[in-house]
């Protein structure tokens, strides 16, 4: 397990080794001279203070299943983000155990919204034969608008995680920010805790300035490189340094390559929230640049965290793609 552990953290800070991205000269920061936007409330926080009770554990589908699950579950739910007039919600998850990530194939798995204070029994689901589940939700089903707590039970076991699911208008402003080296306080604080312990710190005032722009009520959304698989421990450190409530968007693998693959991802990532209005995007890389800039964003709004890559991002800021900045409190005003 600790070879394994070792391996990861060796691949993911391999990804502190990115290239920049495209250095076309196009980008021109916009006069500041808006007027400004009108403040709108947050959208409404559905919230339960603990996890579900979900009932007793069932039986499960298959034999070899009950042995997997001797191991620690490491289970992750597929945070939702849905435009209120989307005609169906889909939900979805995975299901591991151990330090492999062993799949649970074609096992059954509960989902549980949080409705007014109380849990919903949404429904089951079967995995596939990559532990993955899906639940598309239609009609009345669907979640209302806000942000909505989440939580899957694996019905052989009972053990589970929570997840979130965000609803809203069409056109809801969202801001978005990258993690690694843009809201810890360095690059590889993350594989350096996985494999030595101790504590990632956040940048100062890091959490007042996505808190302030959700207080004018835009949409907090996280996008990053880092692998679904460590889902949960970046939840757990959201909350741990009082950053706002809000969607991950995450891949599937591991670890992605840096450079090329990185921006790819990060644009597809972005892409996916087209039904809203892509505000402000926080960064710390040439390719955050990059994909904020693939996104449609202006060099205004894209906001870069100095110095750590400062290296890497300098011809992209002297060429006016993105704004850098260095201190978090000069954004609490501005995102």
């Amino acid at each position: 397990m600790r070879s394994l552990r070792l391996l990861i953290v060796i691949h993911l800070m391999a990804c502190t080794l990115d290239v920049a991205g495209p250095t076309d000269d196009d980008g021109q920061a916009e006069d500041d001279d808006e007027e400004e936007d009108p403040v709108v409330p947050p959208p409404p926080d559905a919230a339960c203070t603990a996890a579900p009770n979900a009932g007793p554990a069932g039986s499960w589908r298959h034999t070899t299943s009950s042995l997997y699950a001797s191991l620690d579950p490491h289970h992750r739910g597929i945070d939702l983000v849905a435009a209120a007039e989307d005609a169906l919600q889909t939900l979805g998850g995975r299901l591991t155990y151990g330090p492999t990530d062993k799949d649970l194939e074609d096992e059954d798995v509960d989902v549980f919204v949080c409705a007014s204070g109380t849990w919903r029994n949404l429904g089951r689901a079967t995995t596939d034969d990559e532990g993955r589940f899906t639940m598309t939700l239609s009609g009345a089903q669907r979640l209302p608008s806000g942000l909505h707590d989440l939580y899957l039970s694996v019905v052989g076991d009972r053990s589970g995680v929570p997840f979130v699911g965000l609803v809203a208008p069409s056109g809801t402003p969202v801001v978005v920010a990258d993690v690694d080296g843009t809201l810890t306080e360095s690059e590889n604080a993350y594989p350096t805790w996985l494999a030595l312990g101790g504590d990632v710190a956040a940048h100062p005032d890091a959490p007042a300035a996505l808190a302030a722009a959700a207080s004018r009520g835009a949409l907090i959304v996280y996008v990053t490189a880092r692998g679904d698989r460590f889902t949960q421990d970046t939840r757990d450190w959201f909350a741990a340094k009082g950053f706002p409530k809000g969607p991950l968007k995450m891949p599937t693998a591991i670890v992605t390559l840096p450079g090329d693959e990185t921006i790819a991802l990060k644009t597809e990532l972005l892409m996916s929230l087209s039904a809203f209005e892509l505000s402000a995007g926080v960064g710390n890389r040439a390719s955050d640049i990059a994909a904020y800039g693939n996104a449609g964003l202006s060099p205004d709004r894209i906001f870069i965290k100095g110095p750590e890559f400062d290296d890497e991002t300098s011809s992209q800021i002297a060429a006016g793609m993105a704004t850098r900045f260095t201190d978090y409190a000069t954004l609490v005003p501005t995102l």
